[in-house]
């Protein structure tokens, strides 16, 4: 028992406890005259239990720098039967997980929600932060933690902040964790929760809070090796502050998103970015399959209610591995203001040279038109950047289903899916719904040399199928057409479509709209291929129809399996 009238508040030294002994095995306290708890710089103590009575008063554990754990907890653990909150601080300069100043292990666990616990740096001018370490099948239990980084810049290859690690198999259990950016002009150095290899953060509830400087970064919570967020809930505010990053959910190596849920949210402030998702965009390299969203629900909104910055996002970026949305549910939502990037969004992509890419796996993602007539509205996107080889793989669509929604207010723009360079839609399911009150509709987008491989795309009403900035021609397995708009360009190049498969009318008549012609090759009097497929026999001409270019009406023709568009001018 920790004495009611003890010497000092010096945990090692003996005469402080009833009866005497250095170190306790299991530490009870009750009501006393000192209740702040400190411990040496040679500390290494090991308790069982940490125990508080019914009467115990509102004690503080100050945990400072130390190279060896200050405490290890590796019994039963923590627990506070008073109604005084008790907090357990650490304050340190530490080197990462390896490194704790607290250890948890065994089965032990840091208690219910009546303890506090704090993990950041001696001074809030100073750098780094301390550690706190759960190891072997410890847990977080139903405990509250803050993880926060000082405002100095640290010494070279030392950017740890506060940290809360998880390693081997232990949990977060149902902790709350509240997790903080930079303080100072390193962006790199931030509060941390980090799950370790076959670690679980159970049903855990994070936040990590926005970016509050220029250029810095949001508080982060990591899953490295096999580890799984599991059943948690994810909350990633946007920056605070011009250029500041949004609070962050990181996936690398194999660790998968679960049955998590994850709320990306819009930046506060104009130039700042939103709350992001992120796979496989830090080390280490994978050799094959990398980091999953498992079956995870992500939720990516857009900039409203006087958001001004970047949307929330999710970003499968396959830098360091090959990262799978696998059957994960993505929902981003549009914009209140103009600008694309303060719509939530996903995106698909790789920077050349790589052979790592990213596929939507079985995901089924949603993409929701803009808030306002002119907002921007949610999309996905599937993008290859820089230049060089790369591997046999692209960003691909995989078996994904993509939903499309129209807009509901007098030309709002409707949600997208965009394959740009030589992204592929892989075996995926497209749906483009109609807007309605005047509302344009949602938009399948291919440009550049993106390949449509043996996807499947559904049109309903005014939403689009748009080809106009497509190198050439595109094909796909199978067409499904309610109404529907089918955008292509009549140049040197037609952007004309091909279907492999079946393709639907349902009906009609099937509207293309024929982009002005930016160059002299386009002519007229001259048939142009703009749809092939082998059962278009079955059709009749009057079937398709089209717009004008300079005030000259569209003529359709079938030609055996060929539908074709001229434009007589006298």
């Amino acid at each position: 028992m920790w004495n009611s009238q003890p010497a000092s508040g010096e945990w090692n030294l003996s005469e402080n406890w009833t009866p005497s002994e250095d170190p306790p095995v299991n530490a009870e306290f009750g009501p006393s005259s000192q209740t702040s708890i400190g411990f040496s710089n040679t500390s290494d103590a090991t308790v069982e239990t940490i125990e508080f009575s019914e009467n115990a008063s509102a004690y503080t554990f100050l945990f400072g720098p130390s190279d060896t754990p200050a405490l290890t907890i590796s019994g039963q653990g923590v627990s506070n039967h008073s109604y005084n909150r008790q907090s357990l601080v650490v304050a340190a300069t530490s080197h990462g997980f390896s490194n704790p100043q607290l250890k948890f292990t065994n089965e032990a666990t840091a208690g219910g929600d009546n303890l506090f616990y704090c993990a950041g740096p001696v001074t809030e001018q100073g750098y780094g932060g301390g550690v706190i370490c759960f190891c072997d099948q410890a847990n977080a239990g139903s405990a509250s933690f803050k993880v926060w980084t000082g405002a100095a810049t640290p010494p070279k290859h030392s950017t740890v902040g506060g940290e809360v690690s998880f390693c081997n198999s232990s949990s977060a259990a149902n902790a709350r964790f509240t997790i903080y950016g930079s303080l100072g002009l390193d962006g790199d150095t931030f509060g941390n929760v980090v799950f370790h290899d076959t670690a679980t953060a159970a049903n855990a509830n994070f936040i990590n809070v926005g970016g509050t400087v220029s250029g810095g970064d949001g508080g982060n919570t990591q899953f490295y090796g096999n580890s799984t967020a599991a059943y948690g809930i994810y909350n990633n505010w946007g920056g605070t502050y011009p250029k500041a990053n949004g609070g962050d959910v990181a996936f690398d190596a194999t660790a998968d998103g679960g049955q998590g849920q994850f709320h990306n949210y819009a930046a506060k402030a104009a130039g700042a970015y939103g709350g992001v998702t992120s796979f496989n965009n830090n080390p280490p390299h994978m050799n094959t399959q990398g980091a999953s969203a498992g079956n995870g629900a992500y939720y990516n909104y857009g900039a409203r209610e006087g958001e001004q910055g970047g949307g929330g996002h999710a970003e499968f970026s396959a830098k360091y591995g090959s990262p799978t949305a696998a059957n994960a549910r993505i929902i981003n939502y549009g914009s209140a203001i103009k600008n694309k990037s303060t719509a939530g969004h996903t995106i698909f992509s790789i920077n050349l040279p790589t052979d790592y890419y990213p596929t939507a796996g079985n995901a089924c993602i949603w993409n929701h038109p803009g808030e306002t007539q002119q907002g921007a509205a949610g999309y996905t996107e599937f993008s290859v950047y820089g230049s060089g080889n790369g591997g046999d793989q692209v960003p691909t669509a995989g078996n994904a289903t993509i939903y499309n929604l129209g807009a509901y207010l007098p030309q709002a723009a409707g949600g997208y899916t965009l394959f740009s360079d030589t992204a592929s839609a892989g075996n995926s399911t497209l749906i483009a719904y109609g807007g309605s009150h005047g509302g344009h509709g949602g938009r399948i987008v291919f440009y550049g040399n993106a390949s449509g491989d043996t996807a499947k795309v559904q049109l309903y009403d005014n939403a689009e199928l748009d080809l106009r900035d497509h190198a050439t021609g595109l094909t796909l397995d199978r067409l499904d057409l309610t109404g529907g708009v089918i955008a292509i360009r009549l140049e040197s190049e037609t952007t004309g479509l091909t279907v492999s498969g079946q393709l639907s009318l349902h009906s009609k008549p099937v509207y293309f709209y024929f982009s002005q012609p930016k160059d002299e090759n386009f002519a007229n009097n001259k048939a142009y291929t703009i749809l092939s497929n082998s059962g278009l026999s079955g059709f009749s001409a009057e079937q398709f129809a089209g717009s004008s270019i300079d005030g000259v009406e569209p003529t359709f023709s079938i030609v055996g399996n060929d539908l074709q568009v001229s434009f007589h001018k006298p």
